[in-house]
């Protein structure tokens, strides 16, 4: 599954019955990773050292916030981010695949939320990152599911009717969230 969030357009679709959203959601700290950019480098018929990005282990029965911040990859060029895709080129699909089950930019970092996974496995998540000036990378990321619980199905999220995740951070108007004209929500980023 891959999921998207874009910074555009206007309409509004009606909340589904029953959606929590939570306007001061934070990422957690200890689940933030930087972008990092592996140098290029080439000497002598040697190539440098891979750098591999995990962040922290979880369960499969876990629900977690993951968190990339394009701080430094951004430093000096007044660029923020525009648009964020994940997916989990890792997933089999089983229903108990680590899912993406919604992708948002929150404080100019991007965000992902994953439930499931199968225990004692390490999986990919693929995170793609765009910017306002026409930047973009695609950063991987290991995640290790322990075996802590058995293989859990992710649980339900809000979506829109066409099933569009909606992020704790959509905008909400009284009729319902606010969307562009691709029908992405629009953000409190």
């Amino acid at each position: 599954m891959t999921c998207s969030c874009n910074i555009a357009d206007t309409s509004c679709t009606l909340l589904p019955q029953g959606a929590v959203l939570a306007p001061g959601w934070q990422p957690a700290s200890a689940r933030v990773l930087p972008v990092m950019i592996a140098p290029g480098l080439c000497l002598r018929g040697q190539l440098a050292e891979q750098v591999v990005q995990a962040w922290p282990a979880r369960s499969s029965a876990d629900a977690l916030d993951y968190t990339l911040t394009p701080a430094a990859w951004l430093q000096s060029t007044g660029d923020t981010l525009a648009k964020v895709e994940a997916s989990v080129p890792t997933a089999t699909g089983q229903n108990t695949d680590l899912a993406v089950l919604w992708v948002t930019i929150i404080q100019g970092m991007a965000c992902v939320f994953l439930g499931s996974g199968p225990p004692d496995t390490v999986q990919t998540v693929q995170m793609v990152l765009h910017t306002v000036q026409g930047r973009s990378v695609t950063v991987n990321v290991q995640l290790y599911i322990s075996a802590q619980s058995a293989a859990t199905p992710p649980p339900q999220m809000p979506t829109l009717a066409d099933g569009t995740p909606i992020p704790p951070n959509a905008v909400l108007a009284p009729q319902g969230v606010l969307t562009n004209s691709t029908g992405q929500p629009f953000l409190l980023a």
